[in-house]
Order: C-alpha cells, then structure tokens, then sequence
C-alpha cells in the first residue's frame, strides 16, 4: 500500500507509516525473497506404527511470508492448505488412503521458495469409512424392500444388515429378530411404522456402522379391512387427514417469503396452508402429516427429517432450529403407499457465519508483533481448513490484505504481523471476514467479525 493510501487511512497527509500490506512491498523492501524455513516439527503425522483418521503436522515458519503448505502422497499432491505465518498446521485424512505403506512428503512454500517439512513412509490402518446404506422398494405390506450398502473406502472385506423397525415418527427403532439380509418382505407387524437398515462394514483393521434414512410409513392396504382408495382416485390406503385428495396443494413461506436470511444461532419459522385444491374452491385438509426435509446447504451438514400436522384450517408451522443454511421441502401425501407426492413446496433458509476476533496487543510500536486470533462458530469445515480474509478499513471500504484458514477441528485461527515504520500516532481498524463470495462446501453465508482498532506508535 502506497503513501497515499495510507494518508487517506489516517485521514491527514503528513501521515509517512509503511505497514507493508503487500507481500511484493515487502520483498522490495527486504531486498530478498522470504524463505519458509520451517522449525519445531512435531504433531501426530509420524513414521512408525499405524496412523487411522485424520493426522496433524505442526512446525513454525518465517514470520516475514505467507506460504502454501502441501501434502503429497504417493507422488500425488493434496489441495494446498494455506500457512499462517508463524505457525503452520496441515492436515491429511488417511481414511481417504488404502490401508498399507505411503510415501508422504510434506512442503510449505511460495514462487520463490520452497522447504520439505516432513517426509518418510506412513502405515495406514483404518476401518472403511464413508458408505451410505440406502433402501429401495415400495412400503407396503407384502412387498420386499431391498437395501443398499454404499460405497466404502478402504473397500470392506464383509457386509453385514440389521433391518429395524420404528414408529411413524423414525424415534424409536428395534431390530427385526432374523432380518439380517439385503433384502427384506414386509409382514403384518410392520403396518404404519417406518424401516431402517443399519450396515456394518469391516476389514481387518475394524467395523463402522451406517444408518440408512427411514422408509416412509408402511402401507397396510394388502391387509383385509384396510382402507380403500378415496373414490375418483388412483391413490392406495388410508387418507391422509381429514379432506384428503390427491389433487391437494401446499404453500410454505419463511417470513414473509420463499427465502429468510438470519444471523447465527438464530431460529426461523416456516407456516403455511394445505387445502384440497386451489383458488376459492379450495378446502383445507386437516390433522394431516405432512414430511419436513431440512437438507443440508453443503454435504458436511447433517440432514433433519420431521413430521408436523396440519390444524383444523390447514394451517401449519415449524420452528427450524439454530444451525446452518438449509434447503427446506414440505410434502404431503394424500394416501398412505403413494408412490409419488400429491402435493410439495420449498423455501431456503440463509444462515450468516460468526467470526469472533481478539487482537493483541491493541497498541504498539514500529518492531513490535501484534496477534490476531479468533474462532469461527458453528463447525462443519473441511479438513483443509476455512480461508478467511485479514481486512483493513481504507476509508469507507474493507479492503483485504491476507488470506488465513481456521482449523477444521475447532474453527480457531490466528496471525501474526509486525509494524516496521511508523513516524506519526495512527489507529487502523481490521477485521476478519469469510469471502464474501461465499466457499464451496461450508454450509453458511459470508460474515465477518466486529472491528478490532491497533494504536501505533513510532
């Protein structure tokens, strides 16, 4: 940043300070290239022994740059995960790796120079990790569901099912004494109730166990005295509340509208109407179940799946509880073993990240090394990290100067950056934001922290 710039900050142009907020400046100024040269390496990415999960390595670095550190595996490189400076921690998931010997180096650097931290052979030994059971079929009674196990990395050496039967609400789940294979024939006992398969998959090095989503609630229109379809209908089974027809329609609306932006830790209330056709025809349906799917905004987030019934004007609401965006889908079938939805409407709902900042100290001098340090709330980052931008205010505009990443296991980050030439009293203002282009895969909106403002003095 320019003399200029930097008078426009302070808001008088006697003001001569040099922050270095570019690391090309900072190379000009230095006269040679930073080197990395990393030190103190410790943490849980060792030779010897077996490693399982995901293994951390830690090291200090120059504190003058800013670095890319990569893993490579094999010859083949992981996504780089950005270095702070002073203290680098990189991160590599070997469930993600076939179990047995691996040649893993370990570098941190940038265009103009680049150091090995770590490199030897690694043993992996994990359980397989990673399938999604799924089921099949249709959920009436006298029909045969069929599960799937999904696909598991290390590949399992065996698969083994447990089918389970729940109530209509998927809360409360037995097995099914002798249904423990991929396949299974709905009796009697399994009316009105939901199903789930839970897979085991092992290898030598253990089992994991996965859960597949419940069925939906089983039709017992095979049954003698069932209910039968609704005149005029193609529908199967019991009606689903009073008024009940095929040709149902469904409106949601978070607020005011299909899409609501809150703040962090904030609820959201989606309401809205079902009735039996549409315009002033229309007759609400009452006491009727209708499925909640709160999708996850990014695949690291967990699924929620609830029923709420309709009033006796066909009115309904659900409270969404704190956490992530969420894709929300209403639906409703007029008839129990429908095979497709009478009636269906979404809205999404946009949650802003939290980012917390502590700078310390809040006053300095020229040669003095502030910290800034912080956490990002509300979890579901990728094992690479989250990169966040260090801000400066120039004016009325933040304007970035370094990117950072927050730790995947606690969200936590932290900087550090020295002040090398001041000659007047002058106070900045920074903050720490999320891009405000958002980042592929983290289930929130962009946000950023509350301004933190550092006194220099000369």
């Amino acid at each position: 940043m320019g003399l200029r710039q930097l008078a426009r900050i302070a808001g008088a142009a006697a003001v001569v300070l040099l922050l270095v907020l570019a690391p090309l400046r900072a190379a000009a100024d230095n006269a040679v290239d930073p080197d990395p040269s990393p030190t103190d390496v410790g943490g849980t990415l060792t030779q010897g022994g077996e490693l399982s999960g995901t293994v951390e390595i830690d090291f200090l670095v120059n504190p003058d740059g800013a670095y890319d550190g990569t893993i490579t595996v094999d010859g083949s490189a992981e996504p780089s995960q950005t270095v702070d400076q002073g203290s680098g921690h990189l991160y590599l998931d070997t469930a993600t790796l076939t179990d047995g010997s691996h040649q893993v180096v370990v570098t941190v650097g940038d265009a103009d120079a680049t150091d090995t931290v770590w490199s030897g052979t690694i043993e992996t030994l994990n359980a397989p990790q990673g399938g999604i059971p799924q089921i099949s079929g249709t959920a009436a009674v006298g029909q045969t569901l069929t599960a799937t196990p999904g696909s598991w990395s290390p590949l399992a050496s065996t698969i083994s099912y447990q089918w389970q039967r729940c109530d209509a609400t998927a809360s409360d789940c037995a097995p099914i004494a002798g249904a423990v294979n991929g396949t299974y024939q709905l009796a009697a006992a399994d009316a009105n109730a939901q199903l789930e398969v839970e897979v085991s998959a092992s290898d030598t090095s253990g089992a994991t166990v996965a859960t597949s989503a419940p069925t939906a609630i089983v039709s017992d229109s095979g049954i003698p005295g069932a209910s039968p379809a609704a005149p005029g209908t193609s529908a199967v089974g019991i009606p689903n509340g009073s008024g009940a027809c095929a040709a149902a329609h469904v409106t949601a609306e978070l607020g005011s509208g299909a899409t609501q932006t809150v703040a962090f830790g904030q609820t959201a209330t989606v309401h809205g109407q079902l009735d039996c056709g549409s315009g002033t025809s229309a007759g609400p349906i009452a006491g009727a179940t209708l499925e909640l799917s709160l999708a996850p905004a990014a695949s690291g987030a967990a699924s929620i799946d609830e029923r709420i019934q309709t009033a006796p004007d066909g009115s309904f609401s659900y409270v969404v509880p704190a956490g992530p965006s969420r894709k929300i889908t209403v639906t409703y079938d007029a008839f129990s073993g429908a095979s497709t939805p009478s009636a269906l409407a979404s809205v999404s709902l946009l949650v802003h990240a939290k980012v917390t900042l502590k700078i310390t100290p809040t006053a300095t001098t020229n040669g003095h090394t502030i910290t800034f340090s912080g956490r990002v709330l509300g979890g579901y980052i990728a094992r690479s990290g989250l990169p966040l931008e260090v801000e400066y205010r120039e004016g009325s505009r933040w304007m970035i100067y370094i990117q950072v990443l927050a730790k995947p296991s606690d969200g936590r980050y932290s900087w550090h950056y020295t002040f090398e030439r001041t000659t007047q009293s002058i106070t900045y203002s920074f903050r720490v934001a999320i891009p405000s282009t958002g980042v592929p895969g983290y289930p929130y909106e962009s946000g950023a922290s509350p301004a933190r403002s550092v006194h220099v003095n000369p």
